[in-house]
């Protein structure tokens, strides 16, 4: 009766270690099967310019210089002027944009945009509204980040991504760094150059400027 008393607690054992081995070798195949699908699909589903297709809301906020002549906030003179009196002042400039891409990447929106000087002023801030069209000039899926190359105009009017310049000014031109994130859902942009062309060519200088945009 000893005997057979102590081969029960044995087979337990032996049970148990079985029992366990399994549940250890399911949790390693979960393991390493598991990524390896998931791995696939994201390759599958990467990002691509036509996956960016679709309308997106944005905000962006930065600094600009403005150049005006001496002794005065008007008018206007381009930054590179001889004069030595000439006013560069800086700008604080925010904005909320509407903007529609296609598949190829092209992309029009339209901004609303505020100014205040940033060492203050008495006056209110002012505003202004642009039609902003943008091409894209490079994009690479496997990071997710492209450049683009734009235009701004006062007036005009957005057709999807398309844009109708009729009674439109060209009053800038730019270029932008992007990256793009949550599949596709977010774009972050930075501004790498910009050319003010009107109201005074030369007029806007050192722009520092970043725009985030959420998928609608």
């Amino acid at each position: 009766m000893k005997r057979q008393n102590e081969a029960v607690p044995a087979m337990k054992l032996m049970k148990l270690r079985i029992a366990t081995g399994l549940g250890l070798a399911l949790f390693m195949a979960t393991m390493i099967g598991g990524p390896v699908r998931v791995s696939h699909a994201q390759d599958d589903e990467g990002v691509t310019l036509a996956s960016l297709a679709g309308n997106f809301a944005g905000r962006g906020s930065g600094i600009v210089t403005v150049c005006f002549s001496p002794g005065s906030v008007l008018p206007l003179i381009s930054c590179s002027s001889v004069s030595p009196l000439a006013v560069a002042v800086p700008f604080y400039e925010n904005e909320i944009i509407h903007q529609t891409r296609d598949a190829a990447g092209n992309s029009c929106g339209v901004d609303t945009e505020s100014f205040a000087r940033v060492l203050g002023t008495k006056n209110p801030a002012g505003t202004q509204i642009r039609t902003n069209v943008g091409t894209t000039t490079a994009f690479d899926p496997t990071t997710g980040s492209g450049t683009t190359s734009f235009s701004r105009y006062k007036g005009g009017s957005c057709i999807g991504a398309g844009f109708d310049k009729t009674g439109a000014t060209l009053t800038s031109t730019g270029t932008n760094s992007y990256v793009v994130s949550d599949s596709g859902n977010r774009i972050e942009f930075i501004w790498t150059s910009y050319t003010s062309i009107a109201p005074v060519a030369g007029n806007g200088q050192g722009v520092g400027l970043s725009e985030t945009f959420i998928r609608q």
